[in-house]
């Protein structure tokens, strides 16, 4: 999710107008609301008891801006609902809520983090509550719901959709200008962005200006390529693959490229929107994190993310943001009203208009994409759509630390402390190592 920004009297007609919508909805989850329906959803809504519904994050965020139109559209629909996000810190993490028998009736997280619920007793099939309470699961982006269901072993819906990711390429033009080289432009191969790279890596004037930086490591570019670290249906590792030596030296010649190592102490996000010593920055949604360091002289713009020839216009894979409801929650039914509000038509085309990509099927809400961030007006946000996702994989359990032990193999590699076929085989190794230990938990 992105993070808040000002909107000031624009974001305040917009709530109205979503208050208005929002009334006229009706009081089943999904049902289209006929004239007058309003009355009886209110009606609706203060017959029922009051209710708190407590969410928790799980490793994504959820910002200001967008957890605050989600509850002024729920006031309107479902005033008996207080919606309570807890945001995690020392003691509301997810696990020690968990650990304190205070587990949450919803949780906000990603697709790639639904494998490992099930270890957790915390996945819950929405299927059969969507139907009872007549929520419309036809309104969603297909690939979206498909890209939910990565880790269910049959059909199960472990959660309901938002939003999702993208990657792109951003730029900044300044340094392309100054060293007089063209553009990125769309369509173009990694091959050609490390070429493109060595002509605006330079010393100048006491500064190390550097060309490209790939955002995450290896594992976004290896993404593509569905390289992945574990095979989910062995559970043993699977990185001695020539897909993985592709990545690993890709990368590497990335940071080889002289003048263009990150600095201890810095960071790819820092280099390029305060710094502007970073030339090309591969990453996913930074659109609300530039606001500022475009009114800073940030001179940027962005395009299309790079692909491999065999795999042209796909990048990595795009997390799906989800609600997900607990199967302890008491109040199922009200975790599901929260949900309905907050993939509603009005409060998706303002998210989108705030420069999320919907997770609904609907060409109006698509069509607001950043809209009210008047500094995108002039940018190529067109070219990012111009790539679709590769579909999310069938993650095993162990992923996240499995990418964590190829990560640290990668660094020794690029930093010539062993050859790529080493890397990968003391990858493997300690990848099979780990599971073995994890599975004795």
């Amino acid at each position: 999710m992105t993070q808040p920004m000002a909107h000031g009297r624009g974001r305040k007609q917009t709530l109205i107008a979503i208050s208005a919508a929002v009334v006229l909805l009706s009081a089943g989850c999904g049902s289209a609301a006929d004239p007058g329906e309003g009355a009886g959803a209110k009606k609706l809504s203060n017959e029922l008891k009051p209710v708190t519904i407590r969410a928790a994050l799980d490793n994504t965020n959820i910002d200001a801006y967008t957890e605050q139109t989600i509850k002024d559209a729920l006031k309107v629909k479902y005033p008996h609902i207080t919606l309570d996000l807890i945001r995690p810190g020392k003691g509301t993490t997810l696990a020690e809520l968990i650990t304190a028998g205070m587990t949450p009736d919803l949780i906000f997280t990603f697709n790639g983090n639904l494998a490992q619920y099930r270890t957790k007793q915390l996945e819950f099939d929405h299927r059969e509550l969507a139907k009872t309470q007549n929520f419309d699961l036809s309104r969603f982006d297909e690939t979206m719901i498909r890209d939910t269901r990565v880790s269910s072993p049959g059909d199960e819906l472990y959660g309901i959709p938002i939003s999702r990711s993208f990657h792109a390429l951003y730029y900044n033009k300044d340094l392309f200008d100054k060293f007089g080289s063209a553009y990125p432009k769309e369509g173009m191969l990694w091959s050609e962005v490390v070429e493109l790279a060595k002509k605006v890596t330079r010393l100048e004037g006491g500064v190390q200006y550097r060309g490209i930086d790939p955002g995450a490591g290896i594992i976004w570019i290896s993404q593509p390529l569905s390289a992945a670290a574990v095979d989910y249906k062995t559970e043993k590792a699977s990185v001695r693959t020539d897909q993985w030596k592709q990545v690993f030296e890709l990368v590497k010649s990335m940071y080889k490229i002289p003048g263009n190592m990150i600095q201890p102490g810095h960071t790819p996000n820092n280099d390029f929107m305060q710094e502007k010593n970073l030339a090309m920055l591969a990453s996913m949604n930074l659109f609300s994190t530039l606001e500022t360091p475009t009114k800073e002289g940030l001179n940027w713009d962005v395009t299309q993310y790079p692909s491999y020839p065999e795999r042209r216009n796909i990048f990595a894979n795009a997390s799906v943001q989800v609600m997900a409801i607990t199967p302890t929650s008491k109040n199922k039914e009200d975790a599901l009203r929260v949900i309905e509000v907050a993939v509603s038509d009005e409060v998706q085309k303002e998210l989108s208009a705030d420069g999320q990509i919907t997770s609904l099927k609907s060409d109006e809400v698509k069509a607001a994409f950043g809209r009210s961030k008047p500094y995108l007006k002039d940018k190529n946000i067109q070219s990012i759509f111009k790539s679709s996702p590769v579909p999310y994989p069938i993650a095993s359990q162990y992923r996240s630390k499995a990418e964590d032990i190829v990560n640290k193999k990668f660094v020794l590699f690029r930093d010539e402390q062993l050859d790529v076929n080493t890397a990968l085989l003391q990858a493997e190794e300690e990848i099979n190592k780990m599971i073995e230990t994890e599975r004795l938990k």
